[in-house]
């Protein structure tokens, strides 16, 4: 009776790990997929091929500068202006976490063969509950992929921002900033560039006038902040890599 009782106590406790497992809004496949959306990394399929059908009308000459990440770039309609005369392409998209990235980066990243690409990701990764060790993960296997695919090209990768909306978050924030910090130190084609503060206010919290009405997006003068920092930066890159 015994035997059987514990037969019946182990089976049960099995059976509850591995349908913590496989609950709803846990991690999957080694950690590499965020929390919020463990199978589905496809839902921004109309929005890629709306990029695909622009670059059947123009497609952007390879050598260029590319943006590519989540919707802190998507919302940047004045890039390519802010940028000028360096040949920006913008190809954010979405509320976009970094396996989603991955999944579209053959279609929207490695084919234009870009000599910089600039890098905003992860912030959604743990805003849809991914440990920020697990979105450094991601990160890392972006980093990894993009080296194979593009050898010659440089990543600028940003720093997750601080936003009124998120700022709940921003301890988090921190953690995934420095790995991605410490990363980019032992990796010639990785540029880490912190933007953070330049949305703090002086009383270290995120500056409201900087933000849209959500409270999570920028603004024309956050976007201002941004292309302060990262122009010569990026200019200086880009030049690097121009035969003269």
């Amino acid at each position: 009776m015994k035997k059987y009782l514990f037969s019946v106590l182990l089976a049960t406790l099995l059976a509850a790990t591995f349908s913590c497992k496989n609950e709803p809004g846990k991690m999957s496949r080694a950690g590499l997929i965020p929390r919020g959306d463990t199978t589905k990394v496809d839902r921004f399929e109309e929005e890629i091929k709306k990029f695909e059908a622009a670059d059947q009308v123009q497609m952007p000459a390879k050598g260029g500068v590319l943006f590519v990440g989540s919707s802190s770039f998507r919302m940047w309609s004045t890039v390519a202006a802010d940028f000028a005369p360096l040949p920006v392409t913008n190809r954010g998209f979405g509320g976009s976490t970094t396996p989603e990235v991955m999944h579209y980066a053959p279609r929207i990243v490695y084919k234009y063969q870009p000599s910089v690409i600039v890098y905003y990701c992860g912030e959604n990764d743990i805003a849809s509950e991914t440990p920020p060790q697990v979105a450094f993960q991601n990160f890392k296997k972006f980093i990894g992929e993009t080296e194979k695919n593009l050898p010659n090209a440089t990543v600028v990768a940003l720093s997750a921002k601080p936003s009124p909306s998120r700022w709940a978050l921003w301890k988090n924030f921190q953690q995934f900033n420095m790995m991605v910090e410490q990363f980019a130190q032992n990796r010639p084609n990785l540029r880490y560039v912190d933007i953070s503060g330049q949305l703090l206010g002086a009383n270290g919290e995120p500056d409201p006038t900087l933000f849209v009405e959500d409270k999570l997006h920028m603004n024309a003068s956050g976007y201002a902040k941004w292309t302060a920092v990262l122009k010569p930066i990026i200019t200086e890159i880009y030049n690097s890599k121009t035969p003269k």
